[in-house]
């Protein structure tokens, strides 16, 4: 029983080594509350963007689910569309859809991110979010208005 409980702290310590306590940058995700209008900040990740040099950055769809963190989402389905330009084109948009959320208000959210080109990377230009309600808790269209 004891070396269980070791093995279990080690791998705790371990797991808290990751995720930026080793002095470089880290992201948890946008920042809620978002805007009533439905505007998401992306000031701050495009400042931690400026301080890595990391795959995602070149790409709109990874750079989308860094944003997003993806990877640590409740839903039971996401879905990401990405309208990527041609060779040359200096901008796209990503939209990310989280649906089956562990909510019992919100059914699913929706972000819509503008990127722009910079280089060999792309920085966000701005966010958009909206959400639908389950049945008989409010709208089930995408809006900002909360649900009930």
């Amino acid at each position: 029983m004891l070396r269980s409980i070791l093995l279990t702290l080690t791998f705790s310590a371990l797991l808290a080594g990751c995720g930026g306590d080793d002095g470089a940058p880290a992201w948890d995700g946008p920042e809620r509350p978002f805007a009533a209008d439905g505007t998401v900040s992306v000031a701050d990740f495009n400042d931690y963007a400026d301080e890595v040099d990391e795959p995602w950055e070149r790409s709109p769809v990874l750079l989308a689910g860094e944003f997003l963190r993806l990877d640590r989402t409740q839903a039971f389905r996401t879905s990401v569309e990405a309208e990527a330009p041609g060779e040359g084109n200096e901008t796209a948009s990503v939209t990310a859809t989280l649906q089956g959320l562990e909510d019992d208000s919100v059914a699913a959210a929706r972000y819509v991110l503008g990127l722009e080109r910079d280089g060999e990377v792309w920085r966000l230009a701005s966010a958009m979010w909206a959400q639908r309600c389950q049945a008989g808790r409010g709208h089930e269209d995408f809006s900002t208005e909360l649900c009930t």
